[in-house]
């Protein structure tokens, strides 16, 4: 649910020419300095009013700002690129920048010493691992893949 304070503008989907491809929509400088920071920093972002999503307001190296836009994210959206979205960003003001997966929620709450080391990695880190959990389809695989990474981290 988008909040009041949300910062809106249009922007067209464009792709990087190098090999990765990745497509992503240019954030306007005047939004941009609405966030005051240099570097990336976690938003959330509602796109065409429907698809909302965590994400980063990254620099794009020419000191202009964006925000990557994922296969997933178009196909729901069914927009291409060159197509023009109207997008919705704010301040992202949950504890890891994504939402948590219900199984690692469980597990790091039963699991002292992997909770520890969990919480002492970087958040980059901890976002990944929490990727990487959710992209499961089943709830079997997620509790699975949890006990795994958490298990390697307690091993490392």
């Amino acid at each position: 649910m988008e909040p009041t304070d949300a910062v809106r503008f249009e922007a067209v989907i464009e792709r990087f020419t190098n090999a990765i491809g990745a497509h992503y929509i240019g954030v306007p400088d005047e939004v941009v300095q609405q966030f005051t920071q240099k570097s990336a920093v976690r938003i959330m972002c509602l796109l065409n009013g429907t698809v909302e999503f965590h994400c980063a307001l990254r620099p794009k190296g020419d000191g202009s700002f964006m925000i990557s836009i994922g296969t997933p994210i178009r196909q729901q959206l069914k927009v291409r690129l060159g197509d023009t979205v109207k997008a919705a960003i704010w301040k992202d003001e949950s504890e890891y920048g994504r939402k948590m997966p219900e199984e690692l929620q469980e597990l790091l709450s039963i699991d002292e010493e992997g909770n520890r080391y969990f919480q002492a990695l970087t958040p980059g880190k901890q976002r990944s691992i929490m990727y990487y959990i959710d992209g499961a389809k089943n709830v079997q695989i997620r509790v699975d893949r949890a006990i795994m990474m958490i298990d390697r981290l307690k091993t490392k």
